[in-house]
């Protein structure tokens, strides 16, 4: 059983990494996006539990429902009331939605809302597993 914890753990943080380094060659701009996936990285390596928890803590609670009923409005009000008085290192990941979201390209938005559907999914997973 815990080698499946480590594999889906595994498979989570490899997926935010991802995600991160997604984010970061769209929006080259956006400093913050390169040192949270500098943060994540370490921390991946360190204590790759501690990354599930951050992404559970502020993105799965509070975001799950409306990012698997892909609901940008709902994100981007999360955004203004919370992310932006509580930064955290995934705070640029979801600021996008209130920073760039107008001006993306209908692919781009589908690429996006499949990424983090696959990060809500691997999190639901690695926490019950």
């Amino acid at each position: 059983m815990e080698k499946t914890m480590t594999t889906t753990l595994g498979l989570f943080t490899k997926s935010l990494v991802g995600f991160f380094k997604d984010l970061y060659e769209t929006f080259p701009e956006e400093r913050e996006i390169k040192l949270s996936l500098e943060a994540i990285e370490g921390a991946k390596k360190v204590n790759p539990r501690l990354v599930l928890d951050l992404f559970y803590e502020n993105v799965y609670k509070p975001l799950r429902d409306p990012i698997l009923e892909e609901n940008e409005e709902v994100i981007i009000s999360y955004v203004k009331q919370k992310i932006a008085v509580q930064f955290n290192e995934l705070s640029p990941a979801i600021m996008i939605f209130d920073k760039h979201w107008d001006d993306l390209s209908d692919t781009s938005r589908t690429a996006i809302w499949k990424h983090l559907k696959v990060l809500i999914l691997l999190a639901e997973k690695a926490k019950t597993a």
